[in-house]
């Protein structure tokens, strides 16, 4: 939902996971998606990252990029850890998503 809010089309938030081998994103699309997952991943972004990151986006526009996939990371962490309930207009939204895990639940 969040993906398809910012103007993805559901083939490109398919292709998210494997985003490295995909053609769908732009060079700027990858250097973001580079970051994100070192960030959430390893918790440290290295300098070649961050230099890439810096040819498309501003410190300031890096530093809000850092802030979303921060809270994002808090904000999955607290609903795994208490398997809060989905809406059911998020639900009813994604459900039928392939790239959904929500309907497996």
């Amino acid at each position: 939902m969040l993906g398809r809010s910012v103007g993805l089309n559901d083939k490109e938030i398919e292709a998210i996971r494997n985003w490295s081998n995909s053609n769908l994103f732009s060079s700027g699309d990858q250097a973001v998606l580079a970051f994100t997952d070192a960030l959430a991943r390893d918790n440290r972004v290295s300098d070649e990252i961050y230099a890439a990151l810096g040819e498309f986006l501003s410190e300031e526009e890096i530093m809000k990029l850092c802030i979303t996939v921060s809270f994002a990371g808090l904000v999955n962490r607290v609903h795994a850890t208490f398997l809060t309930d989905v809406d059911s207009s998020t639900l009813e939204a994604v459900s039928d998503a392939p790239y959904c895990l929500i309907h497996s639940r």
